[in-house]
């Protein structure tokens, strides 16, 4: 029971509804605590809140892989900053 004893933190997310079965399989087998905190019908996206304990090496690899997938989805829609400046 060490994973008791390690302070929690949470972190708020913006899932775009594309990837949120990858997420929420993500968050389902590192066993992470989370919840819906909002839905933006506009954009298609749910914020999620997301605990995990410090210190635990599962829950901090899982949590980077959220983040790369929600940068790549953002890289894949949105293109680089260079991108916007490009006249076509």
């Amino acid at each position: 029971m060490q994973s008791a004893n390690k302070p929690a933190t949470t972190s708020s997310h913006t899932i775009p509804i594309d990837v949120l079965l990858d997420i929420i399989r993500i968050l389902f087998n590192n066993r992470l605590h989370w919840q819906v905190e909002g839905i933006n019908e506009q954009e298609s996206t749910l914020l999620v809140q997301i605990t995990h304990q410090q210190g635990n090496p599962k829950h901090q690899k899982a949590l980077q892989n959220i983040i790369g997938i929600l940068g790549d989805y953002n890289y894949y829609v949105k293109g680089t900053p260079q991108d916007e400046a490009i006249d076509y």
